[in-house]
Protein backbone atom coordinates (compact mmCIF):
# COMPACT_ATOMS: atom_id res chain seq x y z
CA UNK A 1 0.00 0.00 0.00
CA UNK A 2 2.80 2.37 0.93
CA UNK A 3 4.72 1.58 -2.27
CA UNK A 4 1.59 2.24 -4.35
CA UNK A 5 1.10 5.63 -2.68
CA UNK A 6 4.75 6.57 -3.23
CA UNK A 7 4.46 5.52 -6.88
CA UNK A 8 1.45 7.78 -7.39
CA UNK A 9 3.21 10.71 -5.72
CA UNK A 10 6.24 10.16 -7.97
CA UNK A 11 4.06 10.11 -11.10
CA UNK A 12 2.20 13.24 -10.08
CA UNK A 13 5.43 15.14 -9.44
CA UNK A 14 6.86 13.84 -12.74
CA UNK A 15 3.87 15.07 -14.74
CA UNK A 16 3.64 18.36 -12.86
CA UNK A 17 7.24 19.19 -13.80
CA UNK A 18 6.95 18.13 -17.43
CA UNK A 19 7.09 20.86 -20.11
CA UNK A 20 3.71 21.69 -21.61
CA UNK A 21 1.74 20.50 -18.60
CA UNK A 22 0.26 23.16 -16.41
CA UNK A 23 -1.37 22.47 -13.10
CA UNK A 24 -4.13 24.90 -12.26
CA UNK A 25 -4.81 25.63 -8.64
CA UNK A 26 -8.13 27.28 -7.93
CA UNK A 27 -7.95 29.53 -4.92
CA UNK A 28 -11.66 29.38 -4.17
CA UNK A 29 -11.22 32.39 -1.94
CA UNK A 30 -14.04 34.87 -2.16
CA UNK A 31 -12.80 38.42 -2.12
CA UNK A 32 -13.83 40.04 1.15
CA UNK A 33 -15.60 42.97 -0.50
CA UNK A 34 -17.60 40.54 -2.67
CA UNK A 35 -18.70 38.59 0.39
CA UNK A 36 -19.81 41.85 2.02
CA UNK A 37 -21.77 42.77 -1.13
CA UNK A 38 -23.52 39.39 -1.17
CA UNK A 39 -24.42 39.63 2.50
CA UNK A 40 -25.63 43.20 1.99
CA UNK A 41 -27.77 41.95 -0.90
CA UNK A 42 -29.16 39.10 1.22
CA UNK A 43 -30.03 41.51 4.04
CA UNK A 44 -31.82 43.89 1.64
CA UNK A 45 -34.01 41.15 0.14
CA UNK A 46 -37.32 40.01 1.53
CA UNK A 47 -37.52 36.22 1.31
CA UNK A 48 -39.15 33.38 3.18
CA UNK A 49 -36.34 31.47 4.90
CA UNK A 50 -38.49 28.35 5.22
CA UNK A 51 -38.57 28.07 1.40
CA UNK A 52 -35.08 29.39 0.67
CA UNK A 53 -32.47 26.93 -0.55
CA UNK A 54 -29.52 29.23 -1.18
CA UNK A 55 -29.85 32.54 0.67
CA UNK A 56 -30.69 30.97 4.01
CA UNK A 57 -27.29 29.25 4.06
CA UNK A 58 -25.16 32.33 3.34
CA UNK A 59 -23.18 33.51 6.36
CA UNK A 60 -19.96 35.32 7.19
CA UNK A 61 -18.26 32.23 8.64
CA UNK A 62 -17.73 30.47 5.28
CA UNK A 63 -16.08 31.42 2.01
CA UNK A 64 -18.76 32.89 -0.28
CA UNK A 65 -17.34 30.95 -3.24
CA UNK A 66 -18.58 27.81 -1.50
CA UNK A 67 -22.08 29.16 -0.92
CA UNK A 68 -24.96 27.44 -2.64
CA UNK A 69 -26.03 29.44 -5.70
CA UNK A 70 -22.73 31.36 -5.99
CA UNK A 71 -20.13 30.76 -8.71
CA UNK A 72 -16.69 32.37 -8.60
CA UNK A 73 -13.78 32.56 -11.01
CA UNK A 74 -10.21 31.61 -10.03
CA UNK A 75 -9.59 35.14 -8.74
CA UNK A 76 -12.52 35.00 -6.32
CA UNK A 77 -14.80 37.29 -8.33
CA UNK A 78 -18.48 36.39 -8.16
CA UNK A 79 -19.46 35.55 -11.74
CA UNK A 80 -22.73 33.68 -11.24
CA UNK A 81 -25.75 33.86 -8.95
CA UNK A 82 -28.61 31.38 -8.96
CA UNK A 83 -31.43 32.84 -6.88
CA UNK A 84 -34.27 30.98 -8.55
CA UNK A 85 -37.06 29.60 -6.35
CA UNK A 86 -35.82 31.63 -3.35
CA UNK A 87 -39.28 33.06 -2.54
CA UNK A 88 -37.91 36.59 -2.94
CA UNK A 89 -40.71 39.14 -2.72
CA UNK A 90 -40.77 42.90 -3.02
CA UNK A 91 -38.16 44.37 -5.32
CA UNK A 92 -34.46 44.74 -5.94
CA UNK A 93 -34.21 48.54 -5.84
CA UNK A 94 -32.37 48.56 -2.51
CA UNK A 95 -30.07 45.71 -3.45
CA UNK A 96 -26.88 47.73 -3.85
CA UNK A 97 -24.80 44.62 -3.16
CA UNK A 98 -26.19 42.92 -6.27
CA UNK A 99 -25.53 45.86 -8.56
CA UNK A 100 -21.97 46.22 -7.23
CA UNK A 101 -20.96 42.77 -8.51
CA UNK A 102 -19.18 44.08 -11.60
CA UNK A 103 -17.82 40.68 -12.70
CA UNK A 104 -21.25 39.03 -12.64
CA UNK A 105 -21.88 37.13 -15.88
CA UNK A 106 -24.94 35.04 -15.01
CA UNK A 107 -27.96 35.91 -12.86
CA UNK A 108 -30.98 33.68 -12.37
CA UNK A 109 -33.95 35.25 -10.58
CA UNK A 110 -36.58 32.94 -12.05
CA UNK A 111 -39.63 31.81 -10.09
CA UNK A 112 -39.72 34.44 -7.39
CA UNK A 113 -42.53 36.78 -6.36
CA UNK A 114 -41.24 40.26 -7.01
CA UNK A 115 -44.81 41.61 -6.78
CA UNK A 116 -44.82 43.32 -10.14
CA UNK A 117 -41.85 45.49 -9.21
CA UNK A 118 -40.25 47.39 -12.06
CA UNK A 119 -37.14 45.87 -13.61
CA UNK A 120 -34.38 47.98 -12.03
CA UNK A 121 -32.48 50.23 -14.44
CA UNK A 122 -29.37 49.41 -12.41
CA UNK A 123 -29.10 46.11 -14.33
CA UNK A 124 -27.23 48.33 -16.82
CA UNK A 125 -24.39 48.54 -14.24
CA UNK A 126 -23.77 44.80 -14.68
CA UNK A 127 -21.78 45.23 -17.88
CA UNK A 128 -20.40 41.67 -17.92
CA UNK A 129 -23.85 40.10 -17.58
CA UNK A 130 -24.41 37.72 -20.50
CA UNK A 131 -27.14 35.48 -19.02
CA UNK A 132 -30.16 36.88 -17.22
CA UNK A 133 -33.15 34.70 -16.36
CA UNK A 134 -36.23 36.60 -15.16
CA UNK A 135 -38.75 33.87 -16.08
CA UNK A 136 -41.82 34.04 -13.85
CA UNK A 137 -39.97 36.35 -11.46
CA UNK A 138 -42.93 38.69 -11.12
CA UNK A 139 -41.42 41.83 -12.67
CA UNK A 140 -43.52 44.32 -14.57
CA UNK A 141 -42.54 46.77 -17.27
Amino acid sequence: MRILLLSWLFLISLFANSPGITMILVSGQCQNDRQCMLLQMKNSLVFDSSFSVHLVQWNRSTDCCTWSGVDCDVDGHVIGLNLSFESISGGLENSTGLFGLRYLQSLNLAYNSLNEAQIPSRFANLTNLTRLNLSTAGFSG
